[in-house]
């Protein structure tokens, strides 16, 4: 790499720009939009030579280019990018970048849920170790700049989306999980096939010597174990796996190479629930694949609290309970939200619609909501599907301040109101946490 366009002007792409300066190589940044915030770093990159070009994109960008790297909001069809691909350009994501940098070993997370619980966890587990290392990737903060960074001794916890994935080229993790796959980002991928093998990406290049995880209960892992040319082990909360991490009653286990490890009882975890716990079980095992003391691993997996906007409680009013779980942006996700009480809710739903299927998530919600609230540009269709499934109690409201006096009015002692979408924010917010948060000032603004 010598002549780089990178498309896109946000984290990923001015990191990723930091990293090829270093490596003498020549930079333009191409955006529709200068959206930078942070001048300071837009004029320290400009001063070591990077080019920036907003506005609209055309092919003439490619001149003298032999390598595109994409930020993870840039689709195939840009045009741009299908450019490049037609003349045999390599194109690349920031993940195979950072991967193509650094000297330390890459512990990866994927899936649809749960991601950047696991990784956060993961980050925190080694932290704890001492050992130099990153948290970075699909977490607002740019892999390959934090990659580069750590020493051959040290770990990258890294979260990485199939958005990322779907550009890679070498990028090969030592220690990798899939959490979970279900429906979400269609209007990206088109259809579920190319989701599945944009996420099936992350151990294509692993090999004799590495791990993969996998969701024992998930219904894609016979097909990923099939194409797999790793050692593959499984975790599960239902039941005992060969080789991998599982619940046995209440206690969480590791299993390696016949050795069971106890790791601790759930009572003693702050995190409730089957998908946190799934969650921890594949945090505690990439960590132990990455030479982390089981006493570490144990001692921030006590410690660890959760992260905001994932059925974060924020207040109990005469006898109701408000939760946010803003960071439900797709149907599974959301019917974990609304069963993870174990009685029916009153659930506020809706947002920028994804496209994806409704008839589960509907079969759902009539089992576990006395009410369902429903806002945002999806509600319509929403409400047809709700109606469809023969759910009777729904409200359409226009907006959150709306939506939560609804739940409030609805609200009998001992109810619980959860915000769990379903949804990405974009048609109201720019992104689930300036939802979560709106969500919670008016919550707390209640009387």
């Amino acid at each position: 790499m010598k002549n780089v366009l990178i498309l896109g002007a946000g984290i990923s792409g001015l990191g990723a720009a930091h990293v090829l300066l270093r490596h003498k190589c020549h930079v333009v940044i191409s955006d529709l939009h200068d959206k930078i915030k942070d001048l300071k770093d837009k004029e320290s990159l400009s001063s070591l030579g990077c080019k920036f070009c907003f506005g609209s994109q055309d092919i003439s960008l490619l001149e003298d280019i032999d390598t595109v790297v994409v930020s993870p909001s840039i689709p195939r069809e840009n045009k741009v990018v299908s450019e490049a691909l037609r003349r045999g350009i390599p194109v690349i994501s920031e993940v195979e970048l950072a991967y193509r940098v650094t000297k330390a070993p890459i512990l990866a997370v994927t899936g649809t849920n749960g991601k950047t619980t696991t990784t956060t966890l993961l980050g925190s587990i080694i932290s704890r170790s001492k050992r130099p290392f990153a948290l970075a990737g699909n977490l607002g903060i740019s892999l390959s700049k934090e990659a580069e960074l750590v020493p051959e001794n040290g770990l990258i916890a890294a979260e990485v989306s199939s958005f990322q994935l779907e550009f890679i080229d070498t990028f090969r993790p030592c220690v990798a999980v899939i959490l979970n796959i279900t429906p979400d980002h269609i209007e990206r991928h088109h259809t579920m096939e190319a989701y599945v093998a944009a996420k099936a990406r992350i151990f294509e290049n692993m090999g004799t010597g590495d791990s993969l995880l996998l969701n024992a209960e998930d219904s894609y892992t016979s097909d990923f174990i099939k194409k797999a040319h790793t050692e593959v082990c499984l975790f599960s909360v239902e039941r005992e796996v060969r080789e991998g991490a599982f619940m046995q009653g209440d206690m969480l286990m590791i299993r390696r190479h016949r050795q069971d490890i106890p790791l601790m009882r759930t009572s003693e975890i702050q995190l409730k629930g089957k998908q946190n716990y799934e969650d921890v079980l594949a945090a505690a095992f990439l960590a132990y694949e990455g030479g982390i003391s089981i006493d570490c691993i144990r001692a921030a997996i006590s410690d660890f609290k959760g992260l905001p906007h994932r059925i974060e409680f924020v207040r109990k009013l005469k006898g109701v309970s408000y939760y946010n779980d803003s960071k439900a942006t797709n149907v599974d996700s959301a019917m974990k939200g609304m069963t993870a009480f174990g009685k029916p809710v009153i659930l506020i739903a809706g947002g920028h619609d994804k496209g994806t299927s409704l008839d589960d998530f509907m079969e759902c919600a009539k089992k576990y909501t006395k009410h369902l609230i429903l806002l945002g540009a999806a509600k319509k269709r929403f409400a047809e599907a709700a109606q469809k499934a023969g759910i009777s109690s729904v409200y359409l409201v226009n907006d959150m301040k709306e939506a939560v006096q609804t739940g409030k009015t609805l609200a009998e002692d001992g109810d619980i109101v959860i915000l769990s979408p379903a949804c990405s924010s974009f048609d109201m917010y720019s992104g689930f946490e300036e939802r979560g948060m709106d969500f919670k000032k008016i919550v707390n603004q209640l009387n």
